[in-house]
């Protein structure tokens, strides 16, 4: 069974890439992202076409600024967090996480904070190490989203199909 999830890409800088690298098993096998719709699969795909389109129809491309990390309230991750643009992606996580891709929301977060994930780690120890390691460094990037993507894994989280969806034009 094939799982897909909606997800922002982006270019990271060097010092996110570099990051990602050290800390991110899945580091090579999905580009510098924020997640939108966690994986789900059994979805038919007309409707998920049509509710992702009507889900953008009165969205407009708009600038973010990612700066400052957070650990993960479960689990062991290390988050970059979204400064500006925060609530427009809090908007369109909770358009897409309706109708037929409702449920999908991730039951480890129960308020959704937009964010990159820089890293997991397996223990409480090892994310502190991380932190300190990073606490003197500055990553703050910015960038305008003008797309979505719609995602389809092959076992082992490789991206076997990318499908975009654009927002409407700049404001």
């Amino acid at each position: 069974m094939e799982e897909k999830a909606i997800v922002i890409f982006f270019q990271g800088n060097k010092k996110i890439e570099a990051i990602r690298k050290k800390y991110d098993p899945f580091y090579k096998e999905v580009k510098t992202h924020l997640t939108l719709v966690y994986p789900f699969n059994n979805i038919n795909p007309k409707k998920l076409k049509k509710h992702i389109i009507s889900s953008l129809s009165t969205k407009k491309s708009f600038k973010v600024v990612l700066n400052g990390f957070q650990n993960s309230s479960k689990d062991y991750y290390l988050y970059l967090l979204v400064k500006k643009g925060k609530s427009k992606i809090i908007n369109l996580y909770h358009k897409l996480n309706s109708g037929v891709l409702r449920g999908f929301e991730n039951k480890d977060m129960k308020k959704f904070i937009p964010h990159v994930t820089l890293g997991i780690f397996k223990d409480k120890k090892d994310i502190s190490r991380a932190r300190k390691e990073l606490r003197n460094i500055k990553i703050a990037t910015d960038f305008t989203i003008d797309k979505i993507s719609l995602l389809t894994f092959k076992k082992g989280r490789k991206i076997k199909a990318r499908k975009d969806f654009k927002l409407d034009k700049k404001i």
